[in-house]
């Protein structure tokens, strides 16, 4: 009986110390998610915005938060060790660790471990989606509406929204032609008019850029005479004059040469005659109104500061290379192109996560038409009749803003 006991004892005691392995090996599972998502989140803002709050955010979102039951999340690049270990050029290094509490092994005074994980991923190669529609709910997220005509033939429309009428196709004249068409929710109308066909119930996905940090006007924006702006500018923050009742005041940009720069502009902005950007590049920001390409001839020429490519520093393209157009995500106002008889190119990026791009009047096909090299981020889309033909800036441009993200540790 007495070595009965002592056996069962030490039996026991192992038993014990398999059940704490086997939570320890679980919770090392868990951090394994945890040091992944972290690990792509940097490298997706390796160009853009701040890569550690990135990763950080993303680990916190599987539950290691710094601080918090010993959590700590580490992020290098390049990688501190492994097979990458020193490389530069877009890896990114995630360690996350965080204590867990054990159970049998209290007898012997151990009541909890530390448990890490490792992962590294890569920034690198172009992107294939050129159409990002950003909303996460509501119908008609994307609608094509009457003779419209989208062609985006060598790269991916992503459509972010759950509704079952995410994407929505109204009436038969128009014609939607891509690389390929991915919708969270459903599609409705006719979808015949998709080639190929939409595939539905796609994963969501985050916006691209999400964690990119816009600029704030300062405290001294040019107030331009009568809110017109013409001739040759500098780039700056230029205000609308207010408008009646507190409303916000209008800035009429016409015949206007840009030089090279950000610009901000607070107010409405309406954009006509001919808008010239700097062949060396610019970006504009509607920091608090809505963008309207007026109904007018307009000869737009929008062109992007270069982008910098994975683990280049400013003054490649500045934090916003590869940038032409965007709104922060705190400014909702639809942007309309009425692109009626215009003509010109945007080159770059039109980012706008929480807002409507709205285009209308046959996309200026009556004088040739905007040529547009962009990938569009934004909120939801809406083409009424527009002829819309988008070539993959990121696949375009050397330095692609919008890149593949893999694990590849």
């Amino acid at each position: 009986m007495i070595i009965t006991l002592l056996c069962m004892t030490c039996l026991l005691g192992f038993v014990g110390f398999a059940a704490d392995i086997g939570t320890l090996l679980r919770a090392k599972r868990n951090l394994q998610i945890a040091a992944d998502s972290a690990a792509i989140a940097g490298a997706a803002e390796l160009n853009y915005g701040d890569m550690t709050a990135a990763a950080q955010g993303a680990a916190a979102q599987n539950g290691v938060i710094i601080g918090t039951n010993g959590g700590a999340v580490y992020v290098n690049t390049p990688p501190t060790s492994g097979a990458y270990a020193g490389l530069a050029g877009g890896y990114v290094e995630a360690i996350v660790s965080q204590n867990k509490p054990t159970f049998f092994m209290k007898i012997f005074h151990i009541s909890s471990q530390t448990v890490a994980a490792r992962a590294v991923a890569y920034n690198g190669g172009s992107s294939n989606g050129c159409v990002y529609v950003c909303a996460p709910t509501g119908a008609d997220a994307m609608q094509l509406q009457g003779s419209f005509d989208v062609s985006a033939p060598k790269c991916g429309v992503m459509v972010n929204s759950n509704d079952p009428d995410a994407l929505q196709f109204t009436g038969k004249g128009g014609t939607l032609t891509a690389g390929s068409v991915g919708v969270v929710g459903g599609d409705g109308g006719q979808v015949g008019d998709s080639t190929p066909a939409p595939v539905t119930g796609i994963a969501q996905f985050t916006c691209p850029l999400s964690n990119m940090v816009f600029p704030t006007p300062p405290a001294n924006c040019t107030i331009p005479t009568g809110g017109n702006l013409t001739g040759t500018i500098s780039a700056g923050c230029y205000s609308a004059p207010a408008g009646k009742k507190g409303a916000l005041g209008t800035l009429n940009i016409s015949n206007v040469n840009l030089g090279p720069g950000t610009y901000i502009f607070e107010g409405n902005v309406s954009l006509n005659g001919s808008v010239n950007s700097d062949p060396a590049g610019t970006t504009l920001e509607i920091y608090n109104g809505a963008l309207t390409e007026g109904t007018a001839a307009t000869n737009l020429n929008l062109i992007a500061p270069p982008p910098c490519s994975a683990g280049t520093v400013p003054p490649c393209g500045g934090s916003y290379g590869g940038i032409a157009l965007m709104q922060p995500a705190s400014n909702t106002n639809v942007i309309t192109m009425e692109f009626g008889n215009s003509t010109g190119s945007i080159d770059g990026i039109i980012y706008a996560p929480t807002a409507q791009l709205f285009l209308h009047d046959s996309g200026g096909d009556k004088s040739g038409g905007i040529s547009l090299i962009t990938d569009l981020i934004v909120g939801t889309l809406n083409d009424q009749t527009a002829d819309l033909t988008i070539t993959n800036y990121s696949a375009t441009t050397g330095n692609a803003p919008l890149t593949k993200i893999a694990l590849v540790e």
